[in-house]
Protein backbone atom coordinates (compact mmCIF):
# COMPACT_ATOMS: atom_id res chain seq x y z
CA UNK A 1 0.00 0.00 0.00
CA UNK A 2 1.21 3.50 -1.08
CA UNK A 3 1.94 6.34 1.00
CA UNK A 4 -0.90 8.15 -0.97
CA UNK A 5 -3.31 5.26 -0.39
CA UNK A 6 -2.68 5.37 3.31
CA UNK A 7 -3.56 8.94 2.92
CA UNK A 8 -6.91 8.37 1.71
CA UNK A 9 -8.09 5.90 3.96
CA UNK A 10 -6.93 7.57 7.12
CA UNK A 11 -9.08 10.45 5.81
CA UNK A 12 -11.95 8.58 4.53
CA UNK A 13 -12.27 7.14 7.84
CA UNK A 14 -12.03 10.82 9.46
CA UNK A 15 -14.88 11.71 6.97
CA UNK A 16 -16.83 9.00 8.29
CA UNK A 17 -16.23 9.40 11.83
CA UNK A 18 -17.33 13.20 11.58
CA UNK A 19 -20.47 12.45 9.64
CA UNK A 20 -21.43 9.78 12.38
CA UNK A 21 -21.10 12.14 14.92
CA UNK A 22 -23.13 14.48 13.49
CA UNK A 23 -25.85 12.27 12.26
CA UNK A 24 -25.77 11.27 15.57
CA UNK A 25 -26.13 15.09 16.75
CA UNK A 26 -28.76 15.49 14.71
CA UNK A 27 -30.98 12.24 15.16
CA UNK A 28 -30.66 12.04 19.21
CA UNK A 29 -33.23 14.00 21.21
CA UNK A 30 -32.62 17.22 21.87
CA UNK A 31 -32.76 17.70 25.83
CA UNK A 32 -35.40 18.43 27.39
CA UNK A 33 -35.91 22.14 28.43
CA UNK A 34 -37.90 21.06 31.98
CA UNK A 35 -38.85 24.95 32.29
CA UNK A 36 -40.76 24.83 29.74
CA UNK A 37 -42.32 21.76 30.36
CA UNK A 38 -43.34 23.29 33.92
CA UNK A 39 -44.71 25.62 31.43
CA UNK A 40 -47.02 23.31 29.97
CA UNK A 41 -47.78 21.36 33.29
CA UNK A 42 -45.37 18.31 32.86
CA UNK A 43 -42.99 17.51 35.73
CA UNK A 44 -40.71 14.53 34.95
CA UNK A 45 -38.40 12.89 37.64
CA UNK A 46 -34.75 12.58 37.46
CA UNK A 47 -35.36 8.94 37.37
CA UNK A 48 -38.72 6.79 37.03
CA UNK A 49 -41.02 5.53 40.31
CA UNK A 50 -41.71 1.80 40.39
CA UNK A 51 -45.41 1.08 40.31
CA UNK A 52 -46.44 -2.05 42.61
CA UNK A 53 -48.44 -5.34 41.37
CA UNK A 54 -52.02 -4.72 41.72
CA UNK A 55 -54.86 -6.54 41.25
CA UNK A 56 -58.24 -4.53 39.80
CA UNK A 57 -60.89 -5.02 37.31
CA UNK A 58 -60.77 -3.00 33.88
CA UNK A 59 -63.47 -1.78 32.12
CA UNK A 60 -63.87 -5.07 29.90
CA UNK A 61 -64.57 -6.98 33.07
CA UNK A 62 -61.03 -8.38 32.60
CA UNK A 63 -57.56 -8.63 35.47
CA UNK A 64 -55.93 -5.63 35.33
CA UNK A 65 -52.68 -4.31 36.75
CA UNK A 66 -49.42 -2.84 36.04
CA UNK A 67 -48.33 -5.07 33.22
CA UNK A 68 -51.03 -2.91 31.46
CA UNK A 69 -49.04 -0.33 31.21
CA UNK A 70 -46.30 -1.84 29.79
CA UNK A 71 -45.30 -1.26 26.20
CA UNK A 72 -46.63 2.16 25.39
CA UNK A 73 -46.69 5.15 27.07
CA UNK A 74 -50.04 5.38 29.41
CA UNK A 75 -51.74 8.66 31.00
CA UNK A 76 -53.83 7.47 34.23
CA UNK A 77 -56.27 9.89 35.92
CA UNK A 78 -58.14 8.78 38.77
CA UNK A 79 -61.54 10.11 38.60
CA UNK A 80 -65.23 8.94 38.48
CA UNK A 81 -67.91 8.44 36.13
CA UNK A 82 -70.50 10.15 38.00
CA UNK A 83 -67.90 13.08 38.86
CA UNK A 84 -70.03 16.54 37.89
CA UNK A 85 -67.07 18.42 36.60
CA UNK A 86 -63.42 17.80 37.21
CA UNK A 87 -63.66 14.36 35.62
CA UNK A 88 -65.62 14.83 32.51
CA UNK A 89 -63.56 18.33 31.74
CA UNK A 90 -60.38 16.48 32.05
CA UNK A 91 -61.26 13.23 29.82
CA UNK A 92 -62.21 15.70 26.90
CA UNK A 93 -59.09 17.91 27.35
CA UNK A 94 -57.14 14.20 27.08
CA UNK A 95 -59.12 13.16 24.17
CA UNK A 96 -58.22 16.64 22.61
CA UNK A 97 -54.96 16.12 23.60
CA UNK A 98 -54.76 12.35 22.29
CA UNK A 99 -56.39 13.14 18.75
CA UNK A 100 -53.89 15.78 18.41
CA UNK A 101 -50.65 13.47 18.30
CA UNK A 102 -49.10 12.17 14.96
CA UNK A 103 -50.37 8.76 14.42
CA UNK A 104 -47.82 6.84 15.53
CA UNK A 105 -47.31 8.72 18.56
CA UNK A 106 -51.14 8.46 19.25
CA UNK A 107 -50.81 4.64 18.54
CA UNK A 108 -48.43 4.54 21.42
CA UNK A 109 -50.43 6.60 23.86
CA UNK A 110 -53.18 4.93 26.33
CA UNK A 111 -55.36 7.03 28.12
CA UNK A 112 -56.90 5.04 31.33
CA UNK A 113 -59.82 6.16 33.85
CA UNK A 114 -59.03 4.79 37.16
CA UNK A 115 -62.02 5.03 39.21
CA UNK A 116 -62.35 5.79 42.83
CA UNK A 117 -65.96 4.64 43.07
CA UNK A 118 -66.32 1.15 42.71
CA UNK A 119 -69.53 1.53 44.79
CA UNK A 120 -71.22 3.00 41.43
CA UNK A 121 -67.87 2.54 38.77
CA UNK A 122 -69.22 -1.66 37.17
CA UNK A 123 -67.60 -2.25 33.68
CA UNK A 124 -70.96 -1.77 32.10
CA UNK A 125 -71.11 1.90 33.73
CA UNK A 126 -67.55 2.63 32.48
CA UNK A 127 -67.78 1.51 29.49
CA UNK A 128 -70.42 3.20 28.51
CA UNK A 129 -69.28 6.83 30.12
CA UNK A 130 -65.49 6.05 28.08
CA UNK A 131 -67.32 5.17 25.08
CA UNK A 132 -68.79 8.62 25.38
CA UNK A 133 -65.28 10.54 24.60
CA UNK A 134 -64.71 7.94 21.30
CA UNK A 135 -61.26 7.84 21.99
CA UNK A 136 -60.36 4.53 22.72
CA UNK A 137 -59.96 5.42 26.50
CA UNK A 138 -59.59 2.08 28.86
CA UNK A 139 -60.85 1.89 32.66
CA UNK A 140 -60.53 0.37 35.72
CA UNK A 141 -60.88 -0.09 39.34
CA UNK A 142 -60.67 -2.39 42.17
CA UNK A 143 -61.39 -3.10 46.11
CA UNK A 144 -60.95 -0.30 48.24
CA UNK A 145 -57.36 -1.66 49.74
CA UNK A 146 -55.84 -2.36 45.91
CA UNK A 147 -57.23 1.26 44.54
CA UNK A 148 -55.38 2.95 47.91
CA UNK A 149 -52.15 1.02 47.54
CA UNK A 150 -52.22 2.22 43.98
CA UNK A 151 -53.13 5.73 44.31
CA UNK A 152 -50.41 6.23 47.23
CA UNK A 153 -47.54 5.09 44.88
CA UNK A 154 -48.55 7.64 42.62
CA UNK A 155 -49.39 10.48 45.25
CA UNK A 156 -52.94 10.53 44.26
CA UNK A 157 -55.06 11.49 47.33
CA UNK A 158 -58.77 10.91 47.22
CA UNK A 159 -61.42 10.55 49.97
CA UNK A 160 -63.59 7.28 50.55
CA UNK A 161 -67.21 8.46 50.49
CA UNK A 162 -70.04 7.17 52.67
CA UNK A 163 -71.73 5.54 49.80
CA UNK A 164 -75.06 5.27 52.17
CA UNK A 165 -76.05 8.83 51.16
CA UNK A 166 -77.83 9.46 47.49
CA UNK A 167 -75.89 11.07 44.82
CA UNK A 168 -72.60 11.28 47.03
CA UNK A 169 -69.61 12.61 45.53
CA UNK A 170 -65.71 11.99 45.66
CA UNK A 171 -63.30 14.20 46.72
CA UNK A 172 -60.07 13.75 44.92
CA UNK A 173 -56.55 15.10 42.84
CA UNK A 174 -56.78 16.28 39.63
CA UNK A 175 -53.52 15.45 38.51
CA UNK A 176 -52.75 13.30 35.24
CA UNK A 177 -50.08 10.54 36.04
CA UNK A 178 -47.78 9.86 32.95
CA UNK A 179 -45.99 5.85 32.99
CA UNK A 180 -43.14 5.33 30.62
CA UNK A 181 -43.49 2.28 28.53
CA UNK A 182 -41.55 0.25 31.08
CA UNK A 183 -44.32 0.83 32.80
CA UNK A 184 -42.83 3.34 35.46
CA UNK A 185 -44.09 6.21 37.07
CA UNK A 186 -42.10 8.90 34.87
CA UNK A 187 -44.20 12.12 36.10
CA UNK A 188 -47.23 14.10 36.56
CA UNK A 189 -48.89 16.44 34.54
CA UNK A 190 -50.72 19.19 36.50
CA UNK A 191 -54.58 20.51 36.56
CA UNK A 192 -55.57 22.47 34.68
CA UNK A 193 -54.59 20.74 31.41
CA UNK A 194 -53.41 22.98 28.67
CA UNK A 195 -54.40 20.26 25.82
CA UNK A 196 -52.52 22.56 22.83
CA UNK A 197 -49.06 22.61 25.11
CA UNK A 198 -49.33 19.11 25.87
CA UNK A 199 -49.64 18.12 22.34
CA UNK A 200 -47.02 19.95 22.13
CA UNK A 201 -44.47 18.66 24.28
CA UNK A 202 -45.82 15.15 25.28
CA UNK A 203 -44.35 13.70 21.59
CA UNK A 204 -41.05 15.72 22.44
CA UNK A 205 -41.49 13.47 25.89
CA UNK A 206 -42.54 10.61 24.19
CA UNK A 207 -38.92 10.36 22.02
CA UNK A 208 -36.74 10.69 25.80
Amino acid sequence: MTGIQKTVIVMVAAVAVVIGLTVNKVTRPAPLDREQLSRAGIFLFEQPRSIPEVSMRSAADEPWGREDLVGQWDLLFFGYTFCPDICPTTMAELRQVVTSLPDDQRERMQVTMVSVDPNRDTPDQMSSYLGFFNAGFKGATGEPDELAQLAQALSVAYIEPDTSTENYLVDHSGQVILVDPQGQYAGFIRPPLKPQELAQWLPRVMQQ
